[in-house]
C-alpha cells in the first residue's frame, strides 16, 4: 500500500489506476572509443604547448626589446650627462670671458647701466682701451700660442741680426787686415824699389 491509501483510504479507491505496461529502456549511447579520445587529447595537449611556445617566444623576444632599449637608455643618459658637462664648461664664467676677448670685447671700467622703462642712463659711460684690466684678460689658446711663436720669432731675429753684425765686424777686420798686409806688401815693394 502506499503511503498516500494510508492517509486518505477514500481517494486511493477513487483513483486507482491500472498498472502501466512495461517498457524497455532505450540503449544507452555507445561509449566512446579510445582512440578518438586519445586524439582529442592530444590535439588539446598539442595546441597547448604550441601556445606555450609562441608566449615563451613572445615573451622572450619583449626581453630582448626591452634590453635593447635599456641600453639605448644608458646611452642617451651618458650622452646627456656629456652635454650638459659641455654646456657648464662653454657657459662658466672663465669661457665666457675668454670667448669675450677673442671677439675684441674689453672689460669695463666706468660702466653705465640703463632702465629699461624709462631708457634713463645710470652712470658714466667709458669707453674701455684693454688697458684697464690686464689682469681680467684671459687670452686664449691659440692667442697664447700665437704669442708665443711671435717671441721666438723675434728671438730669431735679433740672434740672426747678432750674427749679422758680427759677420760685419768680421768683415770689415778682414778687410782692415787685407788693406793694412796690402799696404805693407806695397811698402815693401817700394823699399825693395828704392834698393835696387
Amino acid at each position: 500500500m502506499s503511503a498516500v491509501q494510508k492517509l486518505d483510504p477514500e481517494r486511493s479507491s477513487r483513483t486507482t489506476r491500472p498498472p502501466r505496461p512495461l517498457t524497455p529502456v532505450p540503449e544507452t549511447a555507445p561509449p566512446l572509443r579510445r582512440l578518438p579520445f586519445a586524439a582529442l587529447l592530444v590535439a588539446i595537449l598539442g595546441v597547448g604547448m604550441l601556445g606555450l611556445l609562441v608566449l615563451n617566444t613572445s615573451l622572450q623576444d619583449q626581453s630582448f626589446r626591452l634590453s635593447e632599449l635599456q641600453a639605448q637608455a644608458t646611452r642617451l643618459a651618458y650622452d646627456e650627462d656629456a652635454l650638459r658637462h659641455e654646456l657648464d664648461l662653454v657657459s662658466s664664467p672663465s669661457a665666457l670671458v675668454s670667448r669675450a676677448t677673442e671677439l675684441g670685447m674689453r672689460p669695463s671700467v666706468a660702466p653705465a647701466f640703463i632702465v629699461l622703462p624709462d631708457g634713463k642712463v645710470v652712470g658714466d659711460p667709458k669707453a674701455a682701451t684693454g688697458k684697464d684690466f690686464k689682469s681680467a684678460l684671459i687670452k686664449s689658446p691659440a692667442q697664447l700660442e700665437a704669442e708665443r711663436k711671435a717671441a721666438e720669432a723675434k728671438k730669431r731675429a735679433e740672434e740672426a741680426k747678432k750674427r749679422a753684425e758680427e759677420q760685419r765686424k768680421a768683415d770689415e777686420k778682414r778687410e782692415a787686415e787685407e788693406k793694412r798686409k796690402a799696404a805693407e806688401d806695397e811698402k815693401k815693394s817700394d823699399e825693395k824699389k828704392e834698393e835696387d
